[in-house]
């Protein structure tokens, strides 16, 4: 049995946190980032209990990141977020549903935030304060499914449909509002179109991969123009739950799986959309893909959640047919070929290495244009304008240098270009390391020979240029 607290606001149950957060700043104006809002969650959850009784609250930025489920060791990023906080102002709009008033309130999330060595240190304003902590009507988030979201429009949709669950229905919410809500500036996406295609679509498919409800979008036309959006809600049956272990392992038993099988699993469990599932399916045996399923679900990395994009490692498993760990026997030969990698000649050894080397580079960059390739329509188009922008000399050189190959428009694909445009990724979009994971942790995964192989050279030579990676 959980302890709940409910004069807190707050309950603790056996399968995760849970914060009751006001639906108030909930349905706020703001334009947070996917880490910002875990983080401010996750702050507000750990403040809960003492939010009237102390001036600032004190928590490790261990405890932090555990509760936002953040395995890399980027602290910059997790100050940039708390900064962020600081400077984003949101308003809000409390609407008494007896009287039918509205009062209108203006705050930063956070008042003050302050980091010293592991520990945080945060305020919040006196107004602020007296807000969160005597709430009129509740929105529960889950802070163990908050932490699967993977972008601030999904998690937004999330904590604005939560306050109705139960209901059957959200309120209408009129487009610009709900636009607002969703954290998308005026100038973005101003066709309903392209805001559906950009935001509701995406954020829906979201809520319905990695939440615990199903959510249907309903639009309200005045002639052919869509003016309010509402959300039908569903709760998710347990069986059908990601995450839920039961069923994968009924779908294992079953020896031969049906494509009605497989195509659900990756989407629930993997996070693929219905396109790719479909793409797998198609360019890739059933047993093949159960194969692989199994193999990224008996890593060492997976079990101990430090993979923070499944979806890119289970393609990667796919496209790069990782292998099952060895047999006990295997592990024997390959132990005793650890001191026939001492002996080697430095020479072989390093061209083992290099290989392992390749490989992680090959996973690296698949993750890194994925991340390009999944920016939203206006977002992707200012990334490219910025990119080619950035690298005008380099893209006139190579036009130059080979203009029987390339032109204007395939340019861009040109391997010196593309090795550009990842490095040009990873300063731009500040998120995108945290979903890489590192190639220590890469090698944790390869078989028993590989691992000893990088070991034996990292213990001849710990600085050599092979063992590490530069961004």
């Amino acid at each position: 049995m959980g302890l709940t607290v409910t004069d807190m606001g707050l309950e603790k149950k056996a399968g995760g946190h849970e914060l009751k957060k006001h639906a108030a700043t909930i349905h706020c104006s703001n334009t947070l980032s996917l880490l910002q809002r875990k983080i401010s969650n996750a702050l507000l959850y750990h403040a809960y209990k003492e939010l009237l009784l102390k001036e600032e609250h004190e928590i490790t930025i261990k405890e932090l990141c555990k509760l936002i489920a953040y395995n890399g060791n980027n602290h910059a990023a997790i100050k940039d977020a708390l900064k962020g906080l600081l400077s984003t102002v949101i308003e809000w709009n409390v609407v008494n549903d007896t009287t039918g008033t509205e009062d209108w309130t203006a705050s930063s999330i956070l008042a003050s935030v302050s980091m010293m060595g592991p520990v945080c240190l945060y305020a919040y304003s006196p107004r602020m304060k007296q807000l969160l902590h005597s709430p009129t009507m509740f929105g529960k988030i889950n802070l163990f499914i908050q932490s699967r979201f993977k972008s601030s429009y999904g998690l937004a949709l999330y904590e604005n449909c939560i306050r109705y669950r139960g209901l059957g229905f959200t309120k209408w919410f009129d487009i610009d509002t709900f636009r607002k809500l969703m954290g998308v500036p005026p100038d973005i996406y101003s066709v309903f179109r392209d805001f559906k295609r950009r935001v509701l679509d995406k954020s829906v498919e979201e809520v319905n991969t990695y939440s615990d409800l199903f959510v249907v979008p309903e639009v309200w036309r005045e002639g052919k123009q869509v003016v309010k959006v509402r959300f039908s809600l569903k709760e998710r049956a347990k069986k059908v739950r990601l995450g839920n272990q039961q069923s994968h392992d009924q779908l294992a038993e079953q020896g031969v799986a049906t494509n009605e099988d497989i195509i659900p699993r990756m989407i629930d469990h993997y996070g693929l959309t219905q396109k790719q599932a479909q793409h797998v399916v198609e360019n890739y045996g059933q047993a093949f893909i159960l194969e692989k399923m199994n193999i990224v679900e008996s890593s060492s990395n997976y079990q101990q959640g430090k993979i923070q994009n499944v979806t890119a490692y289970f393609l990667s498993a796919l496209k790069n047919d990782y292998q099952l760990p060895k047999t006990s026997q295997d592990k024997l030969i390959e132990q005793h070929s650890y001191q026939d990698l001492q002996a080697m000649d430095l020479k072989k050894l390093e061209t083992m290495v290099k290989k392992i080397r390749k490989a992680y580079l090959s996973y690296r960059e698949q993750m890194i244009d994925q991340a390009v390739q999944q920016l939203e329509g206006r977002d992707y188009a200012f990334f490219m304008q910025d990119f080619r922008e950035y690298a005008a000399d380099f893209i006139r050189t190579v036009l130059k240098l080979q203009r029987h190959k390339y032109n204007q428009d395939t340019v861009i694909q040109a391997p010196q270009i593309k090795a550009l445009q990842r490095q040009f990724a990873l300063k731009l979009l500040p998120d995108l390391m945290e979903s890489i994971i590192s190639m220590e942790q890469f090698i944790e995964d390869l078989p028993e020979k590989s691992r000893n192989a990088w070991q034996v050279l990292k213990g001849l030579k710990p600085q050599h240029e092979l063992l590490t990676i530069t961004n």
